[in-house]
């Protein structure tokens, strides 16, 4: 089961069953947003078999270039409960979320859209297959969202930025070649 409220930091088990979940996902953005895509991948902590995550699934999309999420058909994305989140700029992004109650904002699945093989793409996927084949690394990344989570169980926000040092010292190793 996926979702969350807005501002909740919450982890669950692993499951087995979210690797389906991003199957089904993937068909159903492929038929919503179709022939701009150039390649969808499951990124985040739920694709990271063995740890602890939020139930809420990410999603990368690639595109060649950012400019087709113009052409993207906005009312078919939101009948299928996807929003455009244009509070979230970041350089070389564009987010949607899907949620299933837009009462208490429960969002279940984030869609980052990037330029396919460009430096969000590279990176996410690094990151990704970087705990996938390190489970050392993953294990202490597990750890490091387990006391986070505990120390903002209401802000999102804060719990994400003290993730990124660990990312970025992840990533660190991609730009020297490791």
């Amino acid at each position: 089961m996926l979702g969350l409220n807005k501002g909740e930091v919450v982890l669950v088990n692993h499951s087995d069953e979210w690797k389906q979940l991003f199957d089904e996902e993937r068909s159903l953005l492929h038929s919503v947003i179709g022939t701009h895509i150039i390649d969808i991948q499951q990124i985040g902590s739920t694709a990271i078999d063995g740890i602890e995550a939020k139930s809420i699934m990410d999603i990368m999309v690639g595109l060649n270039s950012l400019e087709d999420i113009d052409k993207f058909n906005m009312e078919k994305l939101k009948e299928v409960g996807y929003y455009h989140l244009p509070k979230v700029r970041i350089e070389g992004k564009t987010v949607f979320a899907k949620f299933t109650d837009l009462e208490n904002l429960t969002k279940t699945h984030v869609v980052h859209v990037v330029e396919y093989r460009g430096d969000w793409w590279e990176e996410h996927l690094f990151f990704r297959n970087y705990l996938k084949e390190n489970r050392t690394a993953a294990k202490e990344y597990e750890q490091l969202k387990k006391l986070l989570a505990e120390k903002y169980p209401n802000d999102e926000r804060s719990y994400t930025n003290e993730k990124k040092k660990f990312v970025e010292s992840i990533l660190k190793m991609k730009k020297h070649g490791s």
